[in-house]
């Protein structure tokens, strides 16, 4: 099974056909529209078998699959965190699509992995998370973010998720740690001299059998976000 997440920088129902290309089973979108509002016979083609949360019409999170693949949403109370979609994938397997935007004003990245601690520790006991399940998206997590509190909460962020024996999967392919990322996720206003990885995947260190990350010279002109594209 192919799974992409990526950040489209909105605007996403003018710019899936691009992201089509990979072919993929499953993609989790972030500041994506609600395909309600969209009045294209094509986007609501792709979005036949879909999950979207948002309270900004045209920036939300969504879970769009194939028609022959089974997403059943799974009902977890998501006690005020945005935005989080937990699914079930043909009664295999758990998948959390993620999309870490704090409800506050002000710097926000202090919160961003928080958010993702939070929600597991609310749900850590419902059997939702487990060793055999998926958390991707955009995380806003880079421990190269001015903020040291912001270093020292991606760190337990990691901790709290390795507690259901998850970890992340682009450090444990390559090796790399966290903050000495070689492959950024993320530019600054697009720049090339901004980069950042704040799009990340968690799982059982053997369940993801291939990443890739897109090349910025094609996805730069899309958004300031790189999809990331994984077979399991």
């Amino acid at each position: 099974m192919k799974i992409v997440t990526w950040n489209s920088n909105g605007y996403f129902s003018e710019r899936f056909p691009a992201i089509l290309e990979e072919n993929a089973d499953i993609y989790i979108i972030q500041e994506c529209e609600n395909p309600l509002i969209i009045d294209s016979q094509k986007y609501n083609d792709f979005a036949s078998n879909y999950y979207w949360v948002g309270e900004n019409q045209k920036y939300g999170l969504g879970i769009f699959a194939k028609d022959n693949v089974k997403i059943d949403l799974v009902d977890l109370d998501d006690k005020g965190l945005r935005y989080f979609i937990p699914v079930r994938v043909n009664d295999d397997f758990n998948l959390l699509g993620v999309w870490t935007n704090p409800d506050m004003e002000g710097r926000k990245e202090i919160y961003y992995p928080k958010e993702i601690t939070k929600y597991y520790e609310e749900h850590k006991d419902s059997g939702f998370f487990n060793e055999d399940m998926i958390v991707c998206g955009d995380f806003n997590c880079d421990v190269r973010l001015a903020n040291k509190r912001h270093g020292k909460n991606v760190y337990e962020m990691i901790e709290k998720l390795s507690e259901k024996g998850l970890v992340d999967i682009y450090h444990y392919l390559t090796g790399e740690q966290e903050g000495e990322e070689s492959i950024p996720t993320f530019y600054w206003y697009r720049k090339l001299d901004n980069p950042f990885h704040l799009d990340h995947i968690f799982s059982a260190p053997n369940k993801v059998k291939d990443l890739q990350i897109g090349d910025a010279d094609k996805w730069l002109k899309l958004s300031d976000h790189m999809p990331l594209i994984f077979e399991i």
